[in-house]
């Protein structure tokens, strides 16, 4: 069932907003693709990962060098992608379609996969943000739940507990178990995917290299014995998925977190901007390490409504997004801190653990 939302008109609030963004653009004389800075970005993360890289390879029996390296690996992985893949799979880096296809293959530097990233992403998550079975990134495992449920499963009412510590392997999961799942499934969402022989064999051969420059040549060329070069795997993608987790889940999962459905023909009841609004959350704006670091996701509603725009301009598109939801009274929702922002994911687990608010107290 395709999700049909509500036709925009001159008087809407996102006509409004999109005419003053692209105003803002031409009366600066600016390109909406990436600046100086987030090239500067990009050279400045891709060194310092081939740095940490050489590390790990000769560290010639360094144990804790090693781990180290490994570890840290993990953290510039995905601020890699978050610059660099993240904006590839939307084509915001640059007008050059190359670039940006080729900045899409660094989720393939980090076990993942750019192909079924943008399919995941810009051809299911973003149509569809928050709206269950169309949405792939808040699909259920079973072993927790991000939506209220009548009956949840018993142990649910501890996932605030828990959970933190299934984040943990969060990458690990998807390199070796999600990916090859999704992949000859032949589904994404409610999409029926089929793949031509060179995607099949181009992630097939993703895989392999990737298992081999992270895993294979360490064990053979670091100097450490097996069992910490495993550990040292294990630690980069710890702190890899819990990266990505304190970067990604607090922009749709808080603790006010709706998760819209059509009716029977498969209609939305509102369009398409007041849906990515209203299940969409900024925050930690004014601290600008989260936004270096982590390519400004935290200015996610503003990235929602604009992907194909660099995250290097997010910060002056938001004070245009503030202004103009504030002249038509629609809600932009927001938290000062990342801090803040985890802490409301925290309760939103906490809260849908259990079928009814008076079992949390």
């Amino acid at each position: 069932m395709d999700i049909k939302y509500k036709e925009t008109t001159s008087a809407d609030f996102f006509y409004t907003l999109n005419q003053r963004v692209n105003d803002f653009f031409k009366n600066k004389h600016l390109s909406p693709k990436t600046n100086a800075f987030g090239v500067f970005k990009a050279i400045l993360f891709l060194l310092v990962f081939f740095a940490l890289y050489a590390g790990v390879i000769f560290a010639e029996g360094n144990n804790a060098l090693l781990l180290i390296c490994y570890a840290l690996l993990g953290f510039i992985q995905i601020c890699i992608v978050l610059n660099l893949g993240h904006e590839g799979v939307h084509s915001s880096f640059s007008d050059k379609k190359w670039v940006n296809n080729l900045f899409a293959y660094t989720f393939d530097m980090i076990g993942s996969s750019g192909y079924l990233w943008r399919m995941r992403h810009v051809y299911s998550h973003h149509p569809h943000p928050m709206i269950p079975e169309h949405d792939v990134d808040i699909q259920q495992t079973g072993l927790l739940t991000f939506m209220p449920m009548k009956e949840p499963k018993s142990f649910f009412r501890n996932q605030h507990i828990y959970v933190p510590f299934l984040y943990c392997f969060y990458t690990l999961n998807a390199i070796f178990k999600r990916d090859w799942e999704d992949f000859f499934s032949y589904r994404i969402g409610t999409k029926v995917v089929k793949h031509s022989p060179l995607a099949v064999f181009s992630f097939i051969l993703s895989k392999l290299l990737y298992y081999t420059y992270a895993l294979v040549l360490p064990l053979m060329l670091s100097g450490c014995y097996w069992p910490v070069v495993l550990l040292g795997f294990v630690f980069m993608h710890i702190m890899a998925s819990l990266s990505a987790a304190v970067a990604l889940f607090p922009a749709h999962l808080y603790e006010e977190s709706i998760f819209p459905e059509p009716n029977e023909k498969g209609e939305m009841n509102t369009d398409w901007a007041m849906h990515q609004m209203s299940v969409t959350m900024d925050f930690g704006t004014n601290k600008n390490a989260v936004a270096f670091f982590f390519g400004g996701i935290n200015y996610h509603v503003v990235h929602h409504l604009f992907p194909a725009v660099a995250h290097v301009h997010f910060p002056e598109i938001q004070k245009i997004l503030e202004q103009t939801a504030k002249e038509f009274n629609i809600e932009y929702k927001h938290r000062p801190s990342l801090r803040n922002a985890l802490h409301s994911h925290w309760l939103l687990l906490k809260k849908n653990g259990v079928a009814h608010m008076s079992e949390i107290y």
